[in-house]
């Protein structure tokens, strides 16, 4: 949020406009406007080095920033250039669509490389048992003080790199937005790994094992591949197909040098143009030396289960619409891929339509008037399904929500006399009906919309 609309949510010399100056914009204030915001605690925040008094101001070490209903604490942008091996970031948009794709699930949760512990916090608050990890152990102080702001002090913190902190345990719900820039390796822990190491690869590798039976993974990743045609090779070679349930998305692809630059330009160590030019040669150096000709970014949703019961799902689509309740749209997948699985009747099946479902029409004007030219479907959060759709689907949908079967729509069509000797018009439809479930657009009644461990 900009400087000004931050400023606009007081009154000029109010308490709340020197608190939102002092501790999220990061102002310098007078000592006496110190005093009257924060009373008697000045001067304890002034003992533990909390804020900061010189030249006869006061100002804040840190940043203090709400998100949603509660309030996070980070390091202001500025330290990136000072101490950038040691700063730790607030809560962005990466961080924001993790938390979209997180399912609630019962169980014992583990938030890996948790930085600030925003996500860990608000599954907390809604009943989670959850751990939070961070090889950064400023950013865990950070953690433990967002804790506390919000009501989740009783998340269990620790330090340690990967799994390590967490050896020998499993959990039923693993979610991570771990350092998943790919260079050349940089001092920035909370992005990079320091020499070039895949951390997605090395973490995606050894996450299998900490999934208790049913469990599912959320994973952010980024990696690079040689070709459009071969962007599914590398992330799936990460995780072996036995005993798992595999959903990789791709939700965006870039050129090495769009890829890098990105990155670079926002890097307060970069600002100089000559620097700013060496730095993007050191990674297209480093892309060319391993054969990368593109950097795809987007995520991995994983399903511990029992062998014979795996599948392998990708998709390849631009995700920033997104919805805030996307991990819904996750459990849907899971369950109704796992259904498919089984090999149901899926014609004589009874189904029904998630709430949310949304179709638009897009027209044009000709000269005999309005001409209906394409039919969107989306699926409530538009993560399962985001994509053109015919007539026979939006008939399907509504047989189903009024308590048909896709049977009933075959017997509906078959009256139709152009239709009527169509020998294979059970199979089409059919088809229909997999690719729907499929998706989550169709949940069979006999399995559930919700996933629940086995054994809670």
């Amino acid at each position: 949020m900009r400087r000004a609309a931050l400023l606009g949510r007081a009154p000029a010399g109010s308490t709340i406009h020197t608190l939102i100056r002092l501790f999220t914009l990061g102002d310098s204030v007078e000592p006496a406007e110190a005093m009257i915001a924060l009373g008697e605690a000045a001067s304890g925040l002034l003992e533990i080095g909390f804020l900061k008094a010189s030249d006869g101001k006061v100002r804040s070490l840190y940043q203090i920033s709400p998100v949603g209903d509660t309030w996070v604490a980070c390091d202001f942008n500025h330290r990136q250039g000072e101490d950038a091996d040691e700063f730790v970031m607030g809560v962005g948009p990466s961080s924001l669509l993790l938390a979209s794709l997180t399912p609630l699930v019962k169980g014992r949760v583990l938030e890996l490389a948790c930085g600030i512990g925003w996500l860990a916090g608000a599954l907390a608050r809604k009943g989670c048992e959850v751990t939070g990890t961070d090889l950064n152990p400023r950013a865990l102080e950070f953690a433990r003080f967002s804790a506390r702001l919000a009501g989740a002090e009783a998340i269990d913190f620790r330090h340690g790199d990967g799994f390590s902190p967490v050896a020998g345990e499993t959990f039923d719900l693993i979610v991570s937005n771990p350092p998943y820039v790919q260079s050349p390796g940089g001092g920035m822990i909370f992005k990079e790994a320091p020499a070039g190491d895949s951390v997605c690869a090395r973490l995606l590798r050894a996450l299998p094992q900490h999934l208790s039976p049913g469990g599912i993974a959320v994973v952010l990743i980024n990696w690079t591949h040689a070709n459009d045609d071969d962007w599914t090779e590398a992330p799936l070679s990460w995780v072996p197909a036995e005993g798992m349930r595999r959903w990789l998305f791709q939700s965006d692809c870039s050129s090495p040098a769009d890829y890098a630059w990105k990155w670079i330009s926002g890097d307060l160590h970069f600002q100089d143009e000559q620097a700013a030019e060496q730095e993007i040669q050191r990674w297209l150096r480093h892309y060319q030396e391993i054969g990368a000709r593109r950097v795809s970014g987007g995520f991995m949703v994983l399903q511990k289960c029992e062998p014979g019961e795996e599948w392998t799902r990708t998709e390849s689509r631009a995700a920033e619409s997104i919805g805030s309740n996307a991990g819904n749209d996750v459990l849907r997948v899971l369950a109704s891929e796992n259904w498919l699985q089984a090999g149901h009747d899926v014609l004589h099946s009874r189904y029904e339509v998630p709430a949310g479902i949304v179709a638009e029409a897009r027209m044009s004007l000709g000269d005999a008037g309005w001409v209906r030219d394409t039919i969107r479907l989306t699926s409530p959060a538009r993560l399962s399904y985001d994509g053109q759709i015919d007539e026979n689907i939006l008939r399907l949908l509504a047989v189903v929500h009024a308590g048909g079967t896709p049977a009933d729509m075959v017997a509906e069509i078959r009256t139709r006399p152009q239709f009527a000797a169509v020998p294979d018009l059970p199979e089409r439809i059919a088809e229909l009906v997999r690719e729907l479930v499929s998706h989550g657009m169709l949940v069979p009644v006999t399995g559930s919309a919700e996933f629940i461990p086995p054994g809670q």
